[in-house]
């Protein structure tokens, strides 16, 4: 009878709660060391997002203007290629061009955007212009706050401006 007690296999409450307390601390402390690490990786993506919604922007309105034979600027900004007048401007924060032919249509759709919002504005320069290309969001996403980044774009028409 004695060898079959002692043959018993299996862990007392005492050795679960030891383990339990044990595997929590260490839940604990790798939760404490990741909760920051994120929160650097969403600002970091988050602003590798603005650039590159910048980027895009200032590149398709730079292309455009340094093939443009007359530049209006204001909003909307218009612009003279190849005898057609185009137009950009800004709708509810979506960047719109449009030209005598088409209506105005959105450059990149609204998801693109991911609840951020563009302003653009375009001044004349010697001998060229400056396109000035604003991101802002509201914020409220984890690692995110509200946020404005402006970055400038100087841009020489190819054709001689008259």
């Amino acid at each position: 009878m004695r060898n079959v007690l002692k043959k018993k296999k299996g862990m007392t409450l005492i050795e679960i709660v030891v383990g339990s307390l044990l595997f929590s601390m260490v839940v604990i402390t790798v939760s404490a060391v990741l909760a920051p690490m994120m929160t650097a990786y969403m600002r970091a993506n988050n602003i590798a997002e603005y650039n590159t919604l910048m980027d895009n922007i200032g590149n398709i309105i730079v292309s455009d203007i340094a093939q443009a034979s007359e530049v209006t600027p204001g909003n909307p900004l218009v612009l003279v290629i190849q005898g057609t007048e185009v137009f950009y401007s800004v709708e509810n924060g979506i960047l719109q061009r449009g030209d005598a032919l088409t209506d105005p249509y959105d450059v990149f759709p609204s998801g693109y955007y991911r609840g951020k919002a563009i302003e653009f504005d375009v001044e004349e320069t010697s001998p060229g212009y400056t396109v000035s290309v604003t991101v802002s969001s509201p914020g409220g996403g984890i690692g995110t706050s509200s946020a404005v980044l402006t970055r400038d774009y100087a841009v020489r028409p190819l054709l001689a401006i008259n």
